[in-house]
């Protein structure tokens, strides 16, 4: 199991649709123009905003690996025009059950530098593919094997490496070095990809395959919850098969405001 160790901070993204006729009048914007592109495709082929902004979150989650992926987690905020209701899905990560108060501190109370922002003490248990899975049932028109689509193909084609790409990889060069099988994929024989290089993704690819095929126990449960758990656990991490059992996103009331009438 490869494993992608970057600081995995929260998605940004919006898909607004101005009438039933999404792909007549809508809008979308994401953080890469690859997931944005998913995002209209998917409008294109009929479906709504929520089944745009699956398209485009598991699309940036591929293409933008530095500042997202299925490894961490979200927010979504969601507007159902046609019963006036707002909805905030939580798929944040959760910490491990055998995390403690201490872990990331030395035998004098000290914080260790660098211990819960990188390797494998820092992970939490991922939130994301519960939240694609929930949002897909709950307020998609489309399915998963439809909706994943671009981000699957976007893992198993490769994207080109950017400026962007270049400067955050050089940042965490060295941690990724550390684990030769992340390496392998996000650098290119142990540096920085040059502009262009193709970064593929083969394993991230399946997985996105098994959430489209088996939803939340795709990623949660089975061959790929053994994986993900030994995965971890060979490099000093703390996972267990019961915390992926038992992660269930949150759904929560937004904060709402009435501005100028």
């Amino acid at each position: 199991m490869n494993w992608q160790l970057f600081k995995l901070p929260v998605i940004a993204a919006a898909v607004v649709a101005f009438s039933p006729n999404a792909q007549a009048a809508a809008a979308v914007a994401s953080a890469h123009p690859e997931a944005t592109a998913a995002g209209v495709k998917i409008l294109e082929m009929g479906g709504n905003a929520f089944d745009a902004a699956i398209a485009i979150t598991s699309t940036i989650a591929v293409v933008e690996p530095a500042g997202s992926g299925i490894g961490g987690g979200g927010f979504w905020l969601l507007h159902d025009a046609s019963s006036n209701r707002s909805t905030m899905l939580d798929g944040r990560e959760k910490a491990p059950l055998a995390a403690t108060r201490d872990m990331y501190l030395d035998e004098n109370g000290d914080v260790i530098p660098g211990l819960s922002i990188g390797g494998p003490l820092s992970a939490g248990i991922p939130g994301e593919p519960a939240a694609l899975v929930w949002l897909a049932e709950n307020y998609g028109s489309l399915p998963l094997s439809v909706t994943l689509r671009p981000a699957i193909e976007a893992a198993r084609n490769g994207f080109a490496v950017t400026e962007r790409y270049r400067s955050l990889v050089g940042w965490r060069k060295d941690l990724l070095n550390q684990y030769p099988a992340t390496a392998q994929i996000f650098l290119d024989n142990g540096e920085v990809p040059e502009l262009g290089h193709l970064i593929i993704q083969q394993d991230l690819a399946d997985t996105l395959e098994l959430l489209a095929d088996q939803g939340h126990e795709g990623f949660y449960g089975g061959a790929m919850a053994d994986a993900l758990v030994a995965g971890i656990t060979d490099v000093g991490g703390i996972w267990t098969i019961q915390d992926l059992a038992e992660y269930q996103v949150v759904i929560r009331k937004p904060v709402e405001i009435t501005y100028r009438d």
